[in-house]
């Protein structure tokens, strides 16, 4: 198998033929031997459906169904597990990530890089979303431990090396983009434009791309858990600082009486600090609690075309 596509979908039942379309278009023009595996999210809006009937014609089309909605990055982590091909693409099904591209991150690997992944910018976001994208960029750019490019999502390319090291990877909270940069290997971006949703509406909500934000901070960095000595290390001077303030201020006016003032400043500031510092450490317990339990990452309820694994 030259190559294989894997795409994670969910409730895309107006875009699965479309797309479906123009990879086989693309593909047809780019390599011999290919199969493009769809990893059906739980949808419950008919895309199985539509999806089933394209693989009963066509048997480079396979179709992983999950017991329920999993979740985009669990979802490519059941792909990858049937992924064949001597390369592997990952890219979203709503045409944001267009098909005609892969021709261009296939070029690119072929020049000697096991990994080529798209790095680009989005002319369609919301404010809220494009400045909520900036910040996060430039925080994780920050904090932490392997260096993760700016807006570099699911698009890219993979050597089958760079697949089997991503098949160890066994958290449970999994930020796909940086795992992919974790594992090493010789990697390169390269800019490609963004598309446009051809149809329906974004199924990542603001809660969804938070807590996706949220996932990559956690399992790429401890500077969260360091944050916390710092503040109470404020805290401590601070409490010094206002006591220091309450004997210069009684020298200086004998008769004030200021003794509640900074007894309530100094409370609410360490009862703050106290309960920023219980929720970042159980943030970092959820997480751990998750692993503990060791659940997979996705069950498999059907899976069409099986006999080409």
């Amino acid at each position: 198998m030259d190559l294989t596509v894997v795409l994670p979908v969910y409730n895309e039942k107006e875009l699965v033929i479309p797309l479906y379309r123009a990879l086989r278009s693309s593909l047809d023009r780019l390599v011999k031997d290919y199969d493009i595996i769809f990893v059906d999210d739980g949808s419950v809006d008919g895309t199985l459906t539509e999806l089933l009937r394209l693989a009963n014609s066509d048997s480079h089309l396979r179709i992983i169904e999950l017991t329920r909605n999993f979740g985009n990055a669990m979802a490519i982590a059941t792909g990858l597990e049937f992924a064949t091909g001597d390369w592997v693409v990952t890219m979203d099904s709503d045409f944001e990530d267009k098909p005609e591209h892969i021709a261009d991150l296939y070029r690119k690997a072929l020049e000697g890089y096991d990994v080529v992944y798209a790095v680009r910018e989005s002319k369609h976001k919301s404010f809220l979303k494009d400045i909520g994208s900036r910040l996060f960029y430039f925080l994780i750019s920050r904090i932490s431990t392997v260096p993760l490019t700016r807006n570099a999502g699911n698009f890219g390319i993979m050597r089958q090396d760079v697949v089997r090291a991503l098949r160890k990877m066994t958290e449970r909270t999994r930020y796909f983009a940086g795992l992919r940069t974790w594992v090493g290997f010789t990697q390169i971006g390269i800019d490609l434009p963004r598309g446009k949703r051809l149809a329906g509406r974004p199924k990542q909500s603001l809660s969804r791309l938070f807590k996706q934000a949220l996932d990559a901070v956690f399992a790429f960095s401890t500077v969260p858990l360091k944050l916390l000595t710092l503040l109470g290390v404020v805290a401590f001077f601070s409490a010094l600082f206002i006591a220091v303030m309450i004997v210069i201020l009684r020298l200086i006016h004998p008769g004030v009486s200021i003794e509640w003032a900074p007894t309530i400043v100094v409370i609410v500031f360490v009862g703050g600090i106290q309960l920023i510092g219980l929720g970042i450490l159980g943030e970092y317990m959820g997480r751990i609690y998750d692993e503990v339990r060791a659940r997979p990452v996705s069950i498999v309820k059907t899976i069409t075309n099986a006999k080409q694994d």
